[in-house]
């Protein structure tokens, strides 16, 4: 496991989770985006998402930047006007958000989800049947899903919430109901440029918007440069035109991306270059750099301004001032290349933005320092939550820093060891936190062999760092039910800290318990015992015969004994527990009466056995 270092819950670098809204019963969930600057309401779209019944759920497909996640959000706005007692938003794009997501909304209505240790999936269950039994003026909004079949199992099937669903994949009529979003028609783009340009040219405008076939994003792109700059429409062209984007579009996943229309990087490329240029100090390029290797669903403000404030957003120690970062993001939102969240505590990238913006950070020799920026940044804002049992912020943080290992990866090499240990120590953060947060384990588990296998090549099998990723990576297949792989990692984790700690240490005592836990729940009782004579003998030794801990350590040995059928060799044990028992807390306390009874069942199972006088 790792260990993060002590730090107090009011740390004024923590990032806080978005908290959910509630305002005469009114429940608000999740980061809606907030009215673009060009937004066209497009109302036979809006007319369709408007129906009185929307069972099944509505699925608004079409390729990328078309304007599905701001129809979704202008629907959502809306039933917030109209003072509906749910509006969750849920980001989709990866089984994480998704969950999280999910759970943000249980927690926010209060819902109870069963079982002692509670998982995300569980969370999510208990969101749709709440909302198939009582679904009445209540929306949810799946956002920017990617994969169906991890949303299916979450999609309310009966009831009468509504439903929305964005995806940039072809329809799908088990989801529901598509509502195909596509470009703009020519009065639309008109109407966008037109609207943020002030120019009275038509010609120009048809021209440019038939270049960017009449793609949405695009278009609010150009329509922000050429407002920016004052350019008129045909010198956007030629800008456009001497452009090519093709290498900056890396891939960063693994090949999945969809197609990027005609023009659409360009016009992003111009967008960036041209806040770039208007940039001196560097800080509209910082908040960029840190969004864009982040999470696409959402980035807290209070992270940009904890990274200006200690020197992670320039760089070099440069501290910058609150305001700044503000105004840097409000410029960043004017030029279309950010937007902000309706409560305006969160900001959000396109996913093409945001491969652009890698794309050029890389060409430029300043892709790594982003991640080492967004690292440091996320290594902060984990460092509060040591202390804290806040599942929200822990989810919001996992979430960070699955995005940052998914864009860094492809760019992360040997030579840059620094940044390599940084991501190293965030998948040690990855892997704890999805093992406490539970629902994702198999995620757990495919993050924690990897990382394992690299401990050991860089740093060796007994480095305290490799023995606590073990440790985690047990605990995961012990609650995976994969408990013999749990049993050879918590043996190796024992052996370990026996020879770096000694056999006394408490982390070694910890590591000697987990292997005996595992040992019965895999029926092997006997392989636990001389693990806990061992456990025992050195309580006595360290803390005393009559300790609670020493009590418990010599209650565990008695029954490892009448369960391996040697209960006479119980007997003693118990006794000397019953004897302790009533001196320290009296012969009617809980814990000296049960004390005693194991020792009466320890007595008959011995006599039964022919150990003693029947």
């Amino acid at each position: 496991m790792v260990t993060q270092p002590a730090a107090d819950a009011k740390d004024p670098h923590a990032v806080e989770p978005p908290a959910p809204t509630t305002t005469n019963g009114q429940v608000v969930v999740g980061d809606i985006p907030a009215l673009r600057p060009g937004f066209q309401p497009r109302p036979a779209l809006m007319a369709q998402l408007n129906q009185a019944s929307q069972r099944p759920p509505m699925v608004l497909t079409g390729a990328w930047g078309t304007g599905k996640t701001q129809l979704a959000a202008a629907y959502a706005r809306a039933r917030l006007a109209d003072r509906w007692r749910l509006i969750a938003w849920v980001s989709a794009g990866d089984n994480e958000t998704l969950l999280a997501g999910l759970a943000a909304v249980a927690e926010a209505a209060g819902l109870s989800v069963g079982g002692s240790r509670p998982g995300t999936a569980d969370a999510g269950q208990a969101v749709r049947h709440w909302l198939e039994a009582d679904g009445s003026r209540g929306l949810l909004v799946f956002d920017g899903v990617e994969d169906p079949g991890l949303l299916r199992p979450f999609v309310p099937a009966t009831g009468a919430a509504r439903v929305l669903i964005t995806m940039a994949q072809e329809p799908m009529p088990e989801l529901g109901t598509s509502v195909p979003v596509d470009v703009f028609s020519a009065e639309e783009a008109l109407a966008l440029l037109d609207g943020r340009t002030a120019l009275a040219d038509d010609t120009g405008a048809s021209a440019v918007a038939a270049e960017l076939g009449h793609l949405p994003l695009a278009l609010d792109q150009a329509a922000a440069v050429i407002a920016g700059q004052r350019l008129g429409y045909a010198a956007y062209l030629a800008k456009l035109r001497a452009l090519s984007a093709g290498g900056y579009l890396v891939r960063w996943k693994d090949g999945g991306e969809q197609p990027v229309p005609p023009g659409a990087a360009e016009a992003v490329l111009l967008s960036l270059e041209a806040a770039s240029a208007a940039d001196p100090l560097g800080v509209c390029t910082g908040v960029l750099a840190l969004t864009a290797m982040l999470s696409p669903a959402a980035v807290r403000r209070d992270l940009l301004h904890a990274a200006g404030q200690t020197g992670t957003l320039l760089g070099g120690r440069r501290r910058v001032a609150v305001p700044m970062v503000d105004q840097a993001m409000e410029r960043l939102n004017e030029r279309s290349l950010l937007g902000f969240s309706h409560d305006e505590q969160a900001v959000s990238m396109h996913c093409l933005v945001a491969r652009v913006v890698r794309g050029w950070l890389a060409r430029r020799g300043r892709l790594a320092p982003a991640c080492r920026a967004a690292a440091f940044a996320l290594e902060e804002s984990s460092a509060s939550l040591a202390k804290t049992r806040d599942r929200a912020a822990v989810r919001e943080v996992l979430g960070q820093v699955m995005a940052l290992l998914e864009n860094a990866g492809a760019v992360t090499d040997e030579a840059d060891e620094k940044l390599a240990r940084m991501l190293m120590r965030l998948r040690f953060l990855a892997l704890d936190h999805l093992i406490e947060l539970g629902g994702s384990l198999p995620r757990a588990i495919a993050i924690g062999e990897p990382l394992i296998a690299d401990l050991e090549r860089l740093l060796g099998s007994d480095h305290p760092d490799t023995l606590n990723a073990c440790d985690s990576l047990a605990a995961a297949y012990e609650d995976a039910g994969r408990v013999a792989e749990a049993i050879r990692l918590f043996e190796q984790t024992l052996a370990g800290r026996e020879r770096q700690l000694g056999p006394d240490d408490p982390d070694t005592m910890r590591s000697r318990n987990d292997l005996v836990r595992a040992y019965r729940e895999a029926g092997r009782v006997g392989d636990a015992v001389p693990l806990v004579e061992q456990t025992l003998a050195t309580r006595e030794r360290l803390l005393g015969t009559g300790h609670p801990s020493t009590l418990a350590s010599r209650n565990n040995l008695a029954s490892a004994y009448r369960a391996t059928g040697r209960p006479a060799e119980a007997i003693p044990l118990f006794e000397k527990n019953v004897a302790i028992c009533e001196r320290l807390f009296g012969a009617d306390h809980p814990k000296t009466l049960t004390s005693r009874h194991s020792l009466d069942l320890a007595c008959q199972e011995s006599a039964l056995a022919g150990n003693e006088d029947p």
